[in-house]
């Protein structure tokens, strides 16, 4: 097996993995919301998500769908688990939706609603997009790792203006982690003209990441209950 089928095999793997964690995390949320006796609060089931943070992950996700869809053939691999993630995404945006009333919570829940049905709106019209299929995937490289940056950014503001992690789930932020890693190494292993845009997003998001795990050490859940919360 050569070095680009192992790389890549990890990389898918560990794909997967980030589709499992984001059950996990649509679980604690509704966990939070059912078991806790605070959890008919506004804002507490989704307390320190940041929706900056998830809807850069939907956009990520998006990205990498809506260039399968450009490509001359479907790339059946790409568009389904970037479909299955954007939709597990979209999910975790619904349930900050339904949670917060703020308009800025709630947009990119409906932000993230369009754009699905304009992806699926682009499968009938194929043969006039798929001339962009290069040019589009770095175009939306560079927008996802812009998205991502600010997410992420946002994501640790909101952990360290409440002083606790709250709903957010560890094992995801793990796993997206170890897959921003494997994609770096993926985009090493294809080399810098084909797969500079793996390294950026995955270097990019992979130090965020890592700088939301580190708050986990810092914001343990046991101390939650002593958090300054501020849930919206």
């Amino acid at each position: 097996m050569t070095l680009y089928n192992v790389a890549g095999t990890i990389s898918s793997l560990l794909f997967l993995g980030c589709l499992v964690g984001l059950v996990v995390q649509i679980r604690k949320v509704r966990q939070r919301k059912i078991a806790d006796p605070r959890g008919a609060e506004l804002g507490y089931a989704t307390q320190s998500l940041s929706v900056n943070g998830f809807f850069s992950s939907f956009i990520a996700f998006y990205s990498f769908l809506l260039y399968s869809i450009m490509l001359e053939d479907i790339d059946y691999y790409i568009f389904f688990t970037r479909l299955i993630a954007s939709l597990a995404t979209w999910i975790v945006l619904f349930e900050i939706f339904r949670d917060r009333l703020p308009l800025s919570q709630r947009a990119p829940f409906l932000t993230a609603s369009v754009a699905l049905l304009a992806a699926f709106g682009a499968l009938f019209f194929r043969e006039e997009v798929s001339h962009l299929g290069e040019v589009a995937a770095e175009s939306l490289a560079v927008f996802a790792t812009l998205i991502i940056l600010q997410g992420g950014i946002q994501q640790i503001r909101k952990i360290w203006q409440a002083k606790c992690t709250g709903a957010l789930s560890l094992p995801m932020t793990l796993v997206f982690f170890a897959k921003d890693v494997s994609n770096v190494f993926f985009g090493i292993v294809l080399g810098l003209e084909l797969g500079w845009p793996l390294i950026l997003m995955g270097a990019v998001s992979g130090i965020l990441k890592l700088g939301v795990t580190i708050t986990f050490l810092l914001y343990p859940e046991k101390l939650e209950a002593e958090a300054r919360v501020g849930y919206h």
